[in-house]
């Protein structure tokens, strides 16, 4: 009777609330300004927006950033930060400041790393900014100490966080990027580190769970010693080797640079061989696969960022190595890398931070955003063909510090924002700025390029443990998709947490399309199938819908929106009434609609989901 009562309570609020009238702000352009009219300023295939008003530059400063749906309501939200981090709701391509952990940031990613299914926000200090803090916060010591230690904010949905401090301020203090790994393809996500000073550079820490405070157990595995007197700058994750598990690539300053080979699993995701224990977790193969780029003279490697691609649709991943001199283009075939630099045109020599893949212009071959600091960025448009094109690259003179890809208005073309700080030639400077660009392609070019996105969640439904956990990684981070097209050409994306100068792109994966059909879609999990004793894998033939976003749960296929109860692809108070009835006589529903109400992935439906779908209903 008791919960009867209080259901019944849920719904007349719901009913009453929904009821009232509410006004829908429909804009184009990207409100997190919170001063001033923003100037749209446009440049080939984009458009940038600035607050050319607003004297207080220092709010929008940023080192790295992350567009990431955080709430799964179906769009991207933003954060970035330095010495301020802010936070930024996603409302129809619109985003709203929410109040979250302000510690500044020297970097940031994302992933689920407590497996409730939201991602998780993992930022990082780094000591050398000591003098520019004790300007900002004016000495006061308190208040600067609890700024330096490195900060995990739990999301529970619906853009709230608690706050953790995986790391103290003595550990790792001069850190200067961080990834997210399922390292032992245990189920969880783990941590890579990279410190720039020091003997120890390169750092992997174990996720062991969570004690009975909430707080995180990480335990060091893996630390690597540098030998030379040189730096470690940022890092760069993709399963390189394609043996299934992903590998670490690290730029270096006055080294050489390093690539770390994963040897949990060897062999080809097709045969593989599943180490338990291995000798070394990692083994260091730059100089032996050719990207140890030590071009420099004396100065030996200047890398200060970089990005994984499979530019040529062959399904090996290519590097793009950001330099503080000039840029490199590796070509992958089969684990082994040639320089292609002048091939393609992309050098890019303008003191490089980090850069981003993204099919911009959906003809099917992703094209590279470089970010500069000294002039403007480039964005190299592939053609399948040598000799790309820079010309529709933005004007804006920024001092960029990386490119973070994703579509965050949802028209299916993909956009970025940039972490800046300050703009250093007139008319627009000294400003310090962080742009968000919207891709206008389909605006300027007479085209009729298609597109599809696809989300992944990890959800293990049949698996049992043999040296592999019963769990996933729920943001599937680690696993590639691959699009086989209907003329015999591919192309292929994996989730990457971790890459540029210490940022990430969206966990969501985009493909432009051209005017091709989809044959097959092939999903590689970070899962071992017991049946085969090999790396998981699904296929999904063909037709598919393009121009649509898609939604795949491992062991379950295809589902619609969070909360569709009643799968009319609409959440609202319908489904609340349907769940609601659910819970009270206890009926049974399909796996797929199960999925889409178990609103706190606790495997239950109960009160709790009832609660959770209304307060989506109510501010989504």
């Amino acid at each position: 009777m008791k919960q009867y009562l209080i259901i019944t309570f849920i719904i007349s609020v719901t009913i009453i609330i929904s009821s009232a009238d509410f006004k829908v702000v429909n804009s184009n352009r990207v409100e997190f300004y919170e001063e001033g009219e923003p100037q749209d300023m446009s440049s080939g295939l984009f458009s940038a927006y600035i607050n050319d008003g607003n004297s207080d530059y220092s709010r929008i400063k940023a080192k790295g950033g992350v567009l990431i749906d955080f709430d799964l309501d179906g769009d991207l939200d933003l954060s970035y930060g330095y010495s301020t981090s802010y936070y930024f709701k996603n409302e129809d391509g619109v985003y709203e400041r929410v109040d979250i952990d302000n510690q500044g940031a020297r970097g940031m990613v994302a992933g689920d790393i407590d497996n409730n299914g939201y991602p998780d926000l993992l930022k990082w200090r780094f000591q050398e900014y000591d003098a520019i803090d004790s300007l900002l916060y004016k000495n006061d010591e308190e208040l600067y100490r609890t700024r330096m230690n490195h900060h995990l904010l739990m999301n529970s949905g619906s853009h709230e966080f608690n706050t953790l401090i995986y790391l103290q301020e003595q550990q790792l203090p001069f850190m200067h990027s961080q990834g997210l790994v399922d390292v032992d393809l245990d189920g969880d996500l783990d941590i890579v580190a990279i410190e720039k000073e020091g003997d120890e550079q390169f750092y992997i820490f174990r996720n062991n769970g969570f004690d009975e405070q909430g707080n995180i157990i990480l335990e060091e595995v893996f630390s690597h010693v540098q030998t030379d007197g040189s730096t470690s700058r940022t890092l760069a994750i993709v399963d390189y080797d394609n043996d299934g598990d992903q590998d670490v690539y690290i730029p270096r300053k006055y080294g050489i640079n390093w690539l770390f080979e994963n040897q949990t699993l060897s062999g080809t995701y097709d045969n593989v061989v599943y180490n338990s224990n291995p000798s070394h977790l990692f083994t260091e193969v730059a100089i032996n696969k050719n990207v140890a780029d030590d071009s420099f003279g004396d100065l030996r490697s200047m890398g200060y960022g970089a990005a994984w691609g499979d530019y040529d649709n062959d399904n090996d991943y290519d590097l793009y190595l950001s330099n503080w001199g000039i840029n490199r283009l590796f070509r992958n075939d089969n684990g082994s890398f040639t320089d292609v630099t002048s091939t393609y045109n992309v050098y890019s020599d303008s003191l490089s931070n980090g850069a981003s893949w993204g099919d911009f212009n959906n003809d099917g071959y992703i094209d590279l955003w470089a970010g500069n600091i000294r002039i403007r960025d480039d964005v190299f448009i592939n053609s399948g063909e040598s000799e790309w094109s820079n010309l529709e690259s933005p004007q804006f003179l920024t001092a960029t510090q990386d490119i973070i890809a994703g579509d965050f208005d949802n028209d299916g073309w993909l956009d970025a924002f940039t972490p800046g700080l300050q703009m250093i030639n007139p008319p627009y400077g000294p400003k310090y700025t962080s742009l968000m660009y919207k891709n206008v392609t389909s605006d300027s070019v007479a085209s009729n390029y298609n597109w599809i996105k696809i989300n992944l969640e990890g959800a293990k439904n049949s698996i049992t443990n043999n040296g592999w956990s019963e769990k996933a990684n729920k943001s599937a981070i680690g696993a590639r998709v691959i699009l086989t097209m209907t003329d015999g050409t591919m192309q292929s994306r994996e989730i990457i947490a971790g890459k540029g100068h210490g940022s990430m792109d969206a966990l969501e994966l985009h493909y432009g399309l051209g005017n091709n059909n989809i044959q097959t879609l092939t999903i590689r999990w970070p899962s071992k199938d017991v049946l085969t004793n090999q790396q998981k894998v699904t296929i999904y033939d063909g037709p598919f819908e393009l121009n649509q976003t898609y939604k795949i749960v491992e062991d379950l296929g295809f589902v619609g929106a969070k909360g569709d109860m009643n799968l009319d692809s609409q959440v609202n108070i319908l489904d609340v009434m349907t769940l609601i009835n659910y819970v009270l006589e206890g009926e049974g529903v399909e796996p797929e609609i199960f999925w889409s109400v178990d609103m706190n992935y606790s495997d239950d439906l109960n009160i709790l989901d009832i609660t959770k779908l209304v307060y989506f209903v109510l501010f989504h």
